[in-house]
């Protein structure tokens, strides 16, 4: 069966295109939209009125896509952004009005656990727990797990878009602004450390497009090509 699958990020709409086997699952087409629909709202709750549209724009196109590819099966999935938004569910019906796509709002848990569990088929994790994390846009998603168990699970409003249009602070960062955010982060996240001390956490695993950055950047720095 050929499946698309759409994440309606804070950030990016990702779509994946596979025809899926009992034992195999080949991809067929892949892209991204950077449809940046928590762009000037999502501090106050809300998806602005140009965010919205190039919401809508982006799913339309996806979905002129799905047809060209012949697909049998869309499941689509909206997280941080779309599901704190109070017009939120009003971008959802007009996602469906317009294209016929169902759009499912996930919440932080189930979001958690399904970076989990693509983490676990992408990744062979040790039996030793470790820390995986998905920096998002409106979300962050923290997750102790094993090779065979999920452990513990939480998502934190802290996304980077989140954050940005919070603090609003200077590029580059100053040592001032820095020091803020840090003391932010102990407070918000005074449960995660707790958890990581209690696994005895010695090991992070970053799901995100913010680490293929973080890589990027380390392989730049000591002159290797990464693929």
């Amino acid at each position: 069966m050929r499946i698309a699958v759409i994440d309606l990020g804070t950030n990016t709409f990702n779509l994946l295109i596979a025809d899926v086997f009992p034992k195999e699952i080949i991809t067929v087409h892949k892209t991204r939209i950077p449809s940046k629909i928590g762009k000037d709202g999502i501090s106050k709750n809300i998806i602005s009125e140009t965010s919205f549209q190039r919401g809508i724009e982006a799913m339309i196109q996806y979905q002129q896509t799905i047809e060209s590819f012949k697909v049998e099966k869309t499941i689509a999935f909206a997280t941080s952004a779309i599901r704190d938004a109070e017009n939120g569910k009003s971008f959802v019906k007009l996602v469906k009005k317009t294209t016929g796509i169902t759009v499912n709002v996930i919440d932080g848990n189930e979001e958690a656990e399904l970076i989990y569990n693509g983490v676990k088929h992408a990744v062979n994790l040790p039996e030793k727990p470790v820390l995986i994390v998905d920096i998002g846009g409106g979300s962050t998603e923290f997750i102790i797990a094993t090779k065979s168990n999920l452990l513990w699970k939480q998502s934190y409003k802290l996304g980077v878009s989140r954050l940005k249009e919070l603090f609003n602070h200077s590029d580059p960062l100053t040592s001032e602004n820095i020091n803020e955010l840090e003391t932010y982060f102990s407070k918000e996240l005074f449960s995660l450390f707790t958890e990581i001390e209690y696994y005895n956490i010695d090991m992070l695993v970053g799901s995100s497009g913010s680490f293929d950055t973080f890589a990027d950047m380390i392989f730049a720095e000591n002159n290797t090509i990464v693929e």
